[in-house]
């Protein structure tokens, strides 16, 4: 099982990736999606320092997917997705039309959880134009995970661990917390690295704003299922990464992935960090709750 780490999806300032992926570099970690899937407003990271972050993530070992936006709606966001798609022989698609860009003849093309691979036909719709494998989307319960891995002998990832993207928007949340337009845009989003907590009329956390999407408010994390993902087909974690905290999460995993610690002990290890945790969406149930692992197939 691969252990992945996933693109940034917060507005963090250009010295603060460029430090991330070097700290990322010495992470035991399989694959590391960079780019960019939330607003091309967010140019802290400019293209032109892409080739030297997936050259030095490549001399680490790591294998590098460039991540396309979730969503293309006009000429500057597609011209910017054609520029980024192509510094690098592997892609990740986050909206269908990434797939009238880049030819999987000639470039490794995954479909990103973005993309609503839901069943086994938009599977195999996928894999018959060339799509290598897919992290399923992040509302998919177990049942229908195992389902369509069964069912198709796709590569899945799964989202394991971060804030979960909800929704994405042409508007900008975040500019309009300070009665403005996405156009008059101030990059407020580098304000809450983490993105920005919605609390409801009686102060408890519903949701994270970050610019044009929206989150949960707690973190979803699957780390006591791992045997379970094994034990039904899943190839690969992912862990979305956060303003701190990403290396530690990292090494958990892998020392889950690897047998080296139990479920109590790895989700002990990521309370420690203070964070509150969601899973339900994967065990069936509301995606705000946190299911105990005894809730799938008996397990303890």
């Amino acid at each position: 099982m691969e252990l992945t780490i996933g693109p940034v999806l917060f507005e963090w300032k250009r010295d603060e990736i460029i430090r991330f992926y070097r700290e990322v570099e010495q992470m035991d970690v399989d694959r590391v999606y960079i780019g960019e899937v939330v607003c091309t407003k967010k140019r802290a990271l400019r293209l032109g320092d892409i080739p030297a972050i997936r050259d030095g993530l490549e001399k680490a070992g790591k294998k590098v997917t460039l991540s396309s936006l979730a969503v293309v709606s006009n000429d500057e966001e597609l011209d910017f997705t054609r520029e980024l798609l192509s510094l690098s022989p592997s892609v990740e698609a986050n909206d269908m039309s990434v797939l009238n860009i880049v030819d999987p003849s000639q470039k490794e093309v995954f479909a990103g959880p973005h993309i609503t691979t839901y069943n086994v036909p938009s599977l195999e719709f996928l894999s018959s134009i060339g799509v290598k494998r897919a992290a399923f989307p992040v509302e998919l319960p177990r049942a229908a995970v195992a389902y369509n891995i069964e069912n198709t002998g796709v590569f899945a990832e799964v989202f394991a661990h971060g804030k979960v993207p909800l929704a994405f928007s042409w508007r900008c949340y975040t500019s309009r917390a300070y009665g403005l337009s996405k156009t008059e845009c101030r990059h407020d989003c580098a304000n809450f690295p983490d993105g920005m907590e919605l609390k409801n009329v009686d102060g408890a956390a519903v949701f994270t704003v970050n610019g044009t999407t929206l989150l949960s408010a707690d973190t979803y994390t699957l780390v006591e299922l791992v045997e379970d993902m094994k034990a039904i087909g899943v190839g690969a974690l992912r862990v979305s990464p956060q303003y701190r905290g990403t290396e530690k999460v990292a090494e958990v995993f892998r020392k889950r992935i690897d047998g080296l610690i139990g479920p109590g002990e790895g989700l002990a290890e990521l309370a420690a960090l203070g964070e509150r945790f969601c899973n339900g969406w994967y065990m069936g149930g509301a995606g705000k709750d946190y299911i105990g692992r005894t809730s799938v197939g008996g397990q303890v």
